[in-house]
């Protein structure tokens, strides 16, 4: 009973670390930030990705008199300008994907005491405005693809348990995987890019390498297992190298 209940803990903390690293790492982290003016703070979260129609940019300020404007620039737009507005010390905008389609770049330009700033400073955030998804969708989304990274670590982690169970983890992982890569993340993708109604999509764009070489992975490890009725070293190795491909890709 201690035994699993340090490997499920560890296999928890491993997941939220590869989770956030992943997250902070990744293309899409905002840029934030925050500055002063006169001693009142400003602070800023510019996103780079959004689902649904529009994108409604939010600044918080504790200065009055801060006035803005967002500048865009897309295929369909250049130097498109939306004011922001402000209620009780916010400002925002909502950038809209049929004004501006769905990839864009954007900068903030602030006045406030005279004096402009730029924000970036050099650059334009690039930002893309995917498709809206179902709520429903959404969760089962996330279920599915934490409970096979959660179900892939525990089943390396059990090769340092004492009274092993790896073949039922094999197994359940396994559906897992094959659900999510082979039902749910399609069904995810299609949604996200618009494909629903729209278009028949090239088939690599709802299988993903990444994921269709990591459900492989463990469907040939577990007949390996079953077949030979050998688990050590290859589960955890196996475990390992599917981490790795999820972080990197």
């Amino acid at each position: 009973m201690k035994e699993s209940i340090i490997l499920w803990t560890g296999t928890v903390i491993i997941v939220f670390l590869l989770s956030y690293f992943k997250s902070v790492f990744g293309e899409y982290y905002p840029i934030t930030g925050t500055f002063s003016i006169d001693g009142q703070k400003i602070s800023y979260k510019l996103d780079k990705i959004e689902f649904g129609d529009f994108y409604k940019l939010i600044i918080r300020t504790d200065y009055e008199n801060l006035e803005g404007q967002v500048i865009i620039n897309s295929e369909k737009v250049k130097n498109y300008t939306i004011k922001l507005n402000e209620d009780d010390r916010i400002l925002f905008a909502e950038i809209r994907k049929k004004d501006v389609g769905n990839n864009f770049n954007y900068s903030l330009i602030l006045n406030g005491k005279d004096k402009v700033y730029r924000i970036p400073n050099e650059g334009e955030v690039k930002f893309v405005l995917f498709g809206k998804i179902p709520k429903m969708l959404n969760w089962l989304y996330v279920l599915f693809l934490y409970s096979g990274l959660i179900l892939i670590i525990r089943s390396g982690l059990e090769q340092f348990k004492t009274n092993r169970r790896t073949k039922n983890f094999l197994v359940i992982t396994s559906i897992v995987l094959l659900t999510f890569t082979m039902m749910i993340n399609p069904l995810y993708l299609s949604y996200k890019f618009e494909y629903i109604n729209k278009s028949i999509p090239p088939i690599q764009n709802l299988f993903p390498i990444n994921f269709l070489f990591i459900t492989l992975l463990w469907i040939g490890v577990t007949i390996y297992v079953f077949t030979k009725r050998k688990d050590k070293p290859m589960v955890l190795f196996t475990s390992i190298i599917c981490l790795l491909i999820y972080l990197f890709t």
